[in-house]
């Protein structure tokens, strides 16, 4: 006879995108050199994921941090104006509610470089046409056009690599060591990024319990 179980699965969101912004700025660098192209499509996803994934760590942050409020957090955040504004700054301010030894230095890194990464964030995310007009010289290489983006200052394997990730990472792990001395939960023995993709456990179940 098969036993039956209840099981409780985690899937901690925050460590694939993690994993995907790694993979996609580990694809940017070895093909630096083989494949421009294919190295700078690959370097404009990591920021991009890795933005996404210090999100996910924040909300996982709150799921442990506080369950109820993070049951339905859009619309627990859109509540007497929670919502206004840097929605991850309302949720960071509403962890540190219980995180008071953290020290968050909004003007200053790692933080400030989280930031400007949400700029570039929600600049892919609209996805607007980008213009401009200029003048210049004609070339016959056509050299004189400039092709420029505001996202250039983003796409860089030495800045995604050494600020925007390595600045996630710092925050995040500050992040969890303060969380370490709220909560017991299994997933905070691992570093930030460095956990398991996610955790089950289960229980018999009892058929002929009333």
């Amino acid at each position: 006879m098969s036993e039956k179980i209840s099981v409780f699965e985690e899937i901690y969101t925050h460590e694939y995108l993690w994993r995907a912004a790694e993979l996609m700025l580990e694809e940017a660098k070895s093909n630096a050199k083989l494949d421009e192209r294919k190295s700078f499509y690959f370097c404009l996803l990591s920021p991009l994921m890795s933005y996404m994934a210090f999100e996910a760590f924040i909300n996982f942050s709150g799921y442990i941090l506080f369950p109820e409020e993070w049951k339905d957090e859009k619309n627990y955040f859109k509540v007497e104006g929670k919502g206004k504004g840097d929605v991850i700054e309302t949720k960071i301010s509403k962890l540190l509610e219980k995180l008071d030894d953290f020290k968050w230095e909004k003007g200053n890194r790692p933080y400030q470089s989280i930031k400007k990464l949400k700029a570039f964030r929600d600049m892919v995310s609209h996805g607007k046409v980008k213009t401009s007009q200029y003048e210049a010289i004609r070339t016959d290489d056509g050299s004189h056009i400039e092709w420029t983006h505001d996202w250039d200052d983003f796409i860089s394997i030495e800045k995604v690599d050494t600020v925007f990730m390595n600045d996630i990472k710092v925050f995040c792990q500050s992040l969890l060591d303060s969380m370490r001395k709220k909560s017991d939960h299994p997933h905070l023995i691992f570093d930030a990024f460095k956990g398991s993709l996610a955790s089950a456990q289960g229980t018999q179940v009892d058929d002929n319990q009333a």
